[in-house]
Parts: C-alpha cells; sequence; structure tokens
C-alpha cells in the first residue's frame, strides 16, 4: 500500500514558508490540517526562526489523511503590534493508496499455480484506490504499473539457477489508469527450442508509480510454474512387428511426467483408436504427487496372457492429468501382429 507521508508535506510547508520571517513569528506559527471528508480540524504549533531566515522541520500529522485528502495551511502572526494571522502557504495532500490484487490459476487446483506448457492460464487483476484526475493529484495516484515477466529453469534442477545465471524477461508491461478488474488468460510466453518442453515461472507484478519522494513500490505480485510436457520412448519392439511366439520384453521409459500424473500401460486387440479403453497391465502403474516433473520406468515381462489369440494388437501409454477434466491422455502407441498359428503344407501318400 502507498501513502503519501503528510510527515514529509509538514517538512515541505515550513521548509518553503517560514522564509525571512521576523522574530516575532516564532511564537504562535501553526500548521492546520482541514480533512475534506470528516471536516474535521486539527492545529499543530511550530517555532518559526529566531532570526530573519529559513527554518527546516519534520513533524507527523496527528491526525491521518482521508479518504478525499486533507488541506495543510502555515500561519503567522504579524509583527507586533500587528495580532493578524497570515497565511503564509497552503498544500493539498491526498491520501492515496492504490492496491492491486492478483491471482493466477489454470484447471491444476495446486496451492502453488502451475500449468503445463500446452495448456493455458489465467491472470486476474483487481486494482483500487486509483484517484480522479485533478489540481494537485499526483501522477502516482493516477497510475498502477503492471509487469509480465518470464524466467526459464535449469533443466536438471528444475528451478531457477543460483549461479547468477538467472534472468527474467520482460514480455509484457502496460499500465491501468482505473480502479477496475481485468482476467487475461493464455499461454505462456516462455520458450523452447522443442515445441511445449518451456521449464520455468510466469512472474506478473504491480508497481505504483513514483513521485518526488518515493521511488517504484511492488504492491502485488504472483507466478505461475510451467512445467513441460512428457516424452516417452518404447524399446523391445519395433512398430508393426510380427510375434510368432512369445511376447518380447518390453521398456517403457518416461520423461518429464507431470508432478500431478497417473500414467498406465493398457492393450486392447485392433489398430489403434484414440479414446479406445483397454485392458490395463499389471505392474505398469506409475503416479506421483509432488512439486516437480518425475521420470520413471515401466518393465513389461512375461505379458503373453494379454494377446492369447492371433491378430493385431495395439500398447498404448495413457496418463491421467489435472487437465481437460483428467480425461485420460496418449502419450505414445505402438500396433503389433500375433501370429503363432503353425501352418504345414505338403502332401499324404499311401503305399502298397
Amino acid at each position: 500500500m502507498k501513502t503519501l507521508s503528510t510527515k514529509q508535506n509538514l517538512s515541505l510547508l515550513l521548509g518553503l514558508c517560514i522564509t525571512g520571517v521576523n522574530p516575532a513569528l516564532a511564537a504562535v506559527d501553526f500548521i492546520e490540517q482541514v480533512d475534506l471528508e470528516s471536516g474535521l480540524v486539527y492545529q499543530v504549533y511550530v517555532d518559526g526562526p529566531e532570526e530573519p531566515g529559513s527554518k527546516n522541520g519534520e513533524q507527523v500529522s496527528p491526525m491521518p489523511v482521508g479518504a478525499q485528502g486533507s488541506t495543510f495551511a502555515l500561519y503567522a502572526k504579524g509583527l507586533d503590534p500587528d495580532d493578524t494571522i497570515y497565511l503564509l502557504d497552503e498544500k493539498f495532500v491526498a491520501a492515496y493508496t492504490p492496491e492491486a490484487t492478483i491471482t493466477v490459476s489454470s484447471e491444476d487446483p495446486h496451492p502453488t499455480p502451475r500449468t503445463r506448457a500446452d495448456e493455458p492460464f489465467t491472470i486476474d487483476v483487481k486494482v483500487d484506490g486509483l484517484l480522479s484526475p485533478g489540481v494537485g493529484v499526483p501522477e502516482a495516484a493516477l497510475n498502477v504499473y503492471l509487469q509480465q515477466i518470464s524466467l526459464d529453469y535449469d533443466e536438471e534442477l528444475n528451478r531457477a539457477p543460483i549461479d547468477g545465471t538467472a534472468q527474467e524477461v520482460l514480455n509484457d508491461d502496460f499500465f491501468i489508469v482505473e480502479n477496475t478488474e481485468i482476467q487475461r488468460t493464455g499461454m505462456t510466453k516462455l520458450t523452447s527450442d522443442i515445441f511445449f518442453k518451456e521449464r520455468g515461472e510466469e512472474i506478473i507484478r504491480a508497481f505504483a508509480l513514483p513521485d518526488a519522494d518515493l521511488d517504484w513500490l511492488q504492491i502485488a505480485s504472483a507466478r505461475v510454474q510451467v512445467w513441460p510436457i512428457a516424452d516417452v520412448s518404447i524399446t523391445g519392439m519395433a512398430p508393426g512387428a510380427k510375434i510368432t511366439r512369445s511376447l518380447p520384453d518390453m521398456t517403457i521409459n518416461l520423461e518429464d511426467l507431470y508432478p500431478d500424473s497417473t500414467t498406465t500401460v493398457q492393450i486392447y486387440k485392433g489398430t489403434q483408436a484414440l479414446g479406445t479403453t483397454g485392458t490395463l497391465i499389471e505392474g505398469s502403474r506409475v503416479s506421483f504427487n509432488t512439486i516437480v516433473p518425475q521420470d520413471s520406468q515401466i518393465l513389461l515381462r512375461n505379458w503373453d496372457r494379454y494377446a492369447t489369440e492371433d491378430g493385431t494388437y495395439t500398447l498404448e501409454v495413457i496418463t491421467v492429468t489435472p487437465f481437460d477434466n483428467r480425461a485420460p491422455e496418449r502419450l505414445a502407441w505402438l500396433t503389433f501382429e500375433v501370429d503363432r498359428t503353425i501352418k504345414v503344407n505338403g502332401s499324404a501318400t499311401t503305399s502298397e
């Protein structure tokens, strides 16, 4: 929350206005604060300079600045025998508190916002406390500055590098000039040499603008982790292979499985058909509930009982994640033929 300190402004009034004032001002100088919302008035007495010249000082206002702002006026008594109270200077001070709330979400309900590189995420931004343009209203009370930044992760560590090489990349920025709520949905701005293998963070930050006394102030931030899609390799059988005896041993290597995922291997008779529900191969289930992607391996051994008849079969690697309402997704497939029938070609003869 950003506020304009009344302490600064009392100091400013003293510094600007008690310049070249006669000694007679010393006893009855005061600063009067009027709250424009409530009408309350508060006076703070100050000591003027003992000799002609100027005097600076600081004093915290005992009354907070209200939502509609306050006026600060410096008064001083004239020279004896002049008892007139003179207004030397006046300032309007707006108490502004630009506030921003940023929420990032995806289909993954995990407490740490995260998504997959091929899935979108949503940014919700709410801004309150901006003032309307007017005389004396500082620029810092009229705008909130928003940035969207990407940060690549180390592929081995699954986090930002800690050796000083981490670099934030500014992808988008804009100003919000009114109290509002906005929503943006889109894909990650991270980049990768391989499609959908991005790994890192999207960071959204909101800043209150600087003014004469205060630097840029971050008033809100949020981030979402982006994880790559999984890779699968199947070894032990070539696509389209013809099996005449036992099914061979198979190795299924899995890389970058989503942190919340369950991956299985199924088999069904026939050529590949997306969405087919097959038979789960026992021992092929791999499940994770972690914070970073996982690698794993599935071994198929002695699995002839899943293909006892001759014909065409399809082996599929299926994963379930929070996305698409946890509908099964196919990561890889392999179709093969089983032909164990022994055919004998020959002729029968008799002898007499």
